[in-house]
């Protein structure tokens, strides 16, 4: 899985923005309940379509429509619409990967929290989404871990189609890829990851990121799956 997952982390952490919440306490399980009984989140629709790149999928929306989805879910639990629209995405780069493929990575700084997007340029379909900010920010403003978590959750749901009542159960997710030592986990044919080895200092970036990804690849590249974790630690 290291192997394959420095490939992935070549293509993703290409770039990175600065800027992007206490952790939310963890659904429990009431007491006695066996793992078929836990209330996990299920997909509401199907955001991916079958690709040739390295996970094998993309989301099947292109930057504007992950924006306004975005933005209706985080409008609705409490935030300004002005904090993240879609005129405020700016390019950092262009570059073609192993693949042949050429990726557009984007970046949107709300002045807090920066999201991230990376772009197969054919077709213009998301080949992953982030969230960042830079770890003297994550440590040190107040509130700012639980904001990030939010953020988060609600990227989590966009993407992978769920209901916006999850996004605590995906905040969490992220907060758990801190403490886990492989600092990544499958859930239902999504990649969740953060990125430690570039966290070794103040200024550098905390990013988490999510992306599609075809089934085989649980096994493939050995993951460990989140249900997993999550019954047994909670």
């Amino acid at each position: 899985m290291k192997r394959a997952l420095a490939i992935i982390l070549v293509m993703i952490l290409a770039f990175f923005a600065a800027s992007c919440g206490e952790k939310e306490t963890a659904k429990k399980l009431p007491k006695g309940a066996t793992e078929d009984e836990a209330n996990y989140p299920s997909r509401e629709k199907n955001n991916f379509i079958e690709n040739d790149n390295e996970t094998g999928m993309t989301y099947n929306f292109r930057l504007k429509n992950y924006t306004d989805a975005f933005n209706r879910v985080y409008v609705k639990l409490g935030g300004e619409y002005s904090d993240y629209t879609y005129n405020k995405w700016k390019k950092q780069s262009s570059e073609k990967q192993s693949n042949g493929k050429d990726y557009n990575y984007y970046y949107l700084d709300s002045g807090e929290i920066v999201l991230t997007a990376t772009e197969e340029d054919e077709s213009g379909k998301l080949v992953n989404v982030g969230c960042g900010i830079t770890v003297d920010k994550f440590n040190t403003v107040k509130n700012m871990k639980n904001k990030v978590m939010t953020v988060c959750g609600i990227m989590a749901v966009v993407s992978g189609g769920y209901s916006s009542d999850d996004v605590n159960f995906f905040g969490n997710l992220f907060v758990d890829t801190i403490n886990y030592d492989e600092h990544c986990f499958w859930y239902e044919d999504s990649i969740y990851l953060y990125d430690k080895e570039i966290a070794q200092n103040g200024k550098a970036t905390v990013l988490f990121r999510t992306m599609p990804a075809a089934s085989n690849i649980e096994d493939d590249w050995n993951m460990h799956d989140y249900k997993e974790y999550w019954f047994n630690n909670n």
